[in-house]
């Protein structure tokens, strides 16, 4: 993968048990004790990290860590212990600050005073440190806070590469510490500390606090950080509201009005819980638009717009949360391409691959977006359809996405088709791009089944299947709106793509390949590409099912998710990024796929199975997860840079619930059923507020037998007294 949006190539994303705490445009990683000290430690804000040092001592010691925990994705707690020998009578007068000092009846004896860290992320960082002294006497403490900052790129510090120039630091009369970027003067960073520090070494970036704790009392000390990009600061006062609960309400008032969850499988209500709470620490305004929401793809590398990224995410949240894929798809037809330009890979109609605040390395040198990925363009047209097939957006919304709609549509069937053989495909037209550029983006995701890379121009199985995606939603818009293409033409290319790919993409084995290569031959990997393509419709029933078959074969079902290739492959390998590793998305789509075929049995297989893992990862499914067999491993086993929150990862949840129930629109859009005759294998489950139309919906699953219910929503049943 390019080194511009690879987690595979970067460092981990943290030790395992890093605090790492996110808000829309901003991530904060630290060590568990909360200190900033080394790696991919910082404060990374509009992809340039504003703090790259943040160490606490006390008495000139490290403290003892008791304890941390992240309450919400946007703030986390620390607990330590100052240990601090007893020095004179307790009167904290004349002590030794390294020494310390803490009130006790027993000269010798050792004690503690409790250091608790809140931390509240908002745009800007606020670090709340107070001594808790539980002692009658009062203590005298020295308190040091070294800070620094190198605004390394984001990309340079995920691969490890930052130089770690340090910034000119600067102190105004008013105490404000100024860390200036050495390569911007529109880029700093504002520290704020309230009391003012006793001593300042600004040279060292220290400031010292002489501090007296009352004894059974406390002292806080308050840090704020405050980026400045561009010359605009980040708003002081969303951390400070974090802090007093004020933003956690509105997390929580949004998080309220989503859909709830109640069933007799404790998974279910918890996984659903902190996807959504975890989407809502994702979501992005856009400042230009406020009442326009996406979503970033994921914590902490890739805090920013992504086009196949949201676009997957917006479809899986629906119905759960509409206004998700209306931001995605608003905020893509914005960004759409304009110009031909082969350096960003930008054409005329093609969607955005990758967006960034700040330039940086390879594609981004000299601009602040890239183009090249296959599939979001087919994608954009086909949320298009589905936010529409779901009434997520209005008539006047889907008039004011048609032109974009079109575009797409002229790329797909036009420029997507480089090499003019029917299908869409891809290869790079800059050096510094991505050589793959379909999902399994990373430089060996696509390969033969021995091994080898093929050569582009590359035509990947389910981007065909997402193609056909856009092709028949773009007709059923067409019926609606002008989008510039006739509905019958449409679906006529769609028919044609279907016959030619079943002919094409199958392989006698009894699975459809990877993908065609430059030359047209079957690239003959058995892999997971395969069920998106189901999940498209674009599959013939007869190799659908024998495709299903394949999936739940030991050589791609791990009894946690799916491999992405398969165990019998030459290129297999369980801790891989795309070769043999488990993605929650991916198996999500699978399972969606193999229910719009009618395959029950392997849907509810593959939901289990994906739950439990969800379960083991404590209601939040990783971006991805090792291949480990769960016969030979009883637990998934992470990938030590994998994103989490990450936005299709948790949205995934979503999408198995939904394609669980067999919940679908009806044919003629009037309302919403359940479209599996057999519920038995579902456990009892209600969900309220959902969806539809802008009406409430509810969802309740009992004894096998289910309805829906349009308006107000039932509350959900209680399963004991």
């Amino acid at each position: 993968m390019s080194e511009f949006n690879s987690a595979a190539d970067g460092v981990p994303a943290g030790g395992r048990h890093d605090l790492v705490t996110v808000d829309g445009r901003c991530f904060a990683i630290s060590a568990e004790a909360g200190d900033m000290v080394a790696g991919t430690h910082g404060l990374v804000y509009d992809d340039l990290r504003h703090l790259s040092r943040l160490q606490l001592t006390v008495n000139g010691d490290r403290v003892e860590l008791l304890g941390a925990s992240t309450p919400t994705p946007l703030s986390a707690v620390v607990v330590s212990r100052v240990v601090a020998r007893v020095d004179g009578d307790g009167d904290g007068d004349g002590a030794d600050p390294g020494q310390g000092t803490i009130g006790t009846e027993h000269r010798g004896d050792h004690a503690g005073v409790l250091l608790i860290r809140r931390r509240s992320l908002a745009g800007c960082l606020l670090e709340e440190l107070t001594l808790r002294n539980p002692h009658p006497m009062p203590v005298s403490v020295h308190v040091q806070l070294e800070v620094a900052a190198d605004f390394a790129h984001v990309f340079d510090v995920k691969s490890g590469t930052a130089d770690r120039e340090r910034a000119s630091v600067a102190v105004d009369p008013s105490g404000t510490w100024t860390l200036g970027s050495p390569r911007d003067p529109q880029d700093s960073t504002r520290v704020l500390m309230e009391p003012r520090p006793d001593e300042v070494d600004p040279d060292g970036g220290a400031a010292t606090w002489r501090l007296q704790v009352p004894g059974q009392g406390e002292v806080t000390v308050a840090v704020t950080v405050q980026p400045v990009s561009a010359g605009v600061p980040a708003d002081l006062e969303r951390p400070a509201a974090l802090a007093r609960g004020t933003a956690v309400r509105e997390l929580s008032a949004w998080r309220a009005g989503l859909p709830s969850a109640v069933s007799l499988d404790p998974r279910l209500p918890t996984a659903i819980d902190q996807a959504l709470i975890d989407l809502a620490a994702l979501r992005i305004v856009d400042e230009a638009h406020p009442e326009r929401t996406v979503v970033a793809a994921g914590a902490p590398w890739f805090m920013t717009l992504f086009g196949r990224d949201s676009l997957l995410t917006a479809w899986m949240t629906l119905p759960f949360d509409g206004s998700l894929a209306a931001g995605v798809l608003a905020g893509l037809a914005e960004l759409q391409g304009r110009v031909d330009d082969p350096a960003s890979e930008e054409q005329p109609g093609r969607i955005v691959h990758e967006l960034r605040r700040h330039g940086g390395s390879g594609p981004f040198s000299s601009r602040n977006r890239y183009y090249g990925t296959v599939d979001a363009t087919p994608l954009f047209v086909a949320l298009a359809a589905e936010a529409w097939r779901w009434r997520a957006i209005d008539e006047g919304t889907l008039r004011d996405l048609a032109p974009a709609v079109g575009r797409a549509i002229d790329w797909t069937i036009g420029a997507g088709d480089s090499n003019g053989d029917g299908f869409v495909d891809y290869r790079r037209r800059d050096a510094h791009g991505l050589a793959n550029q379909g999902w399994k983006d990373s430089w060996d995701g696509i390969t033969r089944a021995d091994g080898t890379l093929p050569q582009a121009p590359l035509a990947l199985v389910e981007v065909q299947g997402y193609a056909y995606a856009a092709l028949t939603g773009a007709a059923a818009l067409a019926t609606t709106v002008d989008i510039g293409h006739d509905a019958d033409d449409l679906l006529r290319r769609a028919q044609v793509l279907k016959d030619r790919f079943n002919e094409t993409f199958w392989d006698r084995r009894g699975w459809f390949v990877l993908g065609l290569d430059g030359d047209g031959r079957p690239i003959d990997s058995l892999t997971t590409n395969p069920g998106h393509a189901l999940w498209s419709g674009i599959a013939d029933d007869d190799k659908a099912r024998q495709y299903v078959e394949r999936l739940v074969d030991r050589d791609l079902w791990t009894g946690w998710g799916l491999r992405t290739l398969a165990s019998s492959m030459a290129a297999y390998d369980p801790l891989s990024y795309h070769n043999g590793s488990v993605w929650p998305h991916d198996t999500a789509l699978c399972v969606a796929g193999a229910a719009r075929y009618g395959h029950w049995d392997a849907v509810d297989l593959l939901v289990d199975g994906a739950l439990e893992a969800t379960r083991h990862f404590g209601g939040r499914p990783p971006e991805l997860f090792a291949g480990l067999s769960r016969d030979d491993v009883a637990m998934p086993v992470a990938y030590p840079s994998s994103c989490s929150p990450q936005a299709w990862a948790s949205a995934s949840v979503l999408l198995l619930v939904r394609t669980m129930l067999g919940l679908e629109p009806t044919a003629d859009g009037s309302g919403v059923e359940l479209v599996r005759g057999d519920l038995s294998g579902v456990p009892d489950l209600a969900l309220s507020a959902l969806e539809f139309a802008g009406r409430p919906m509810s969802v309740d699953v009992q004894a096998g037998s289910g309805r829906v219910t349009l308006g107000p929503s039932a509350q959900p049943w209680s399963s004991g007294p």
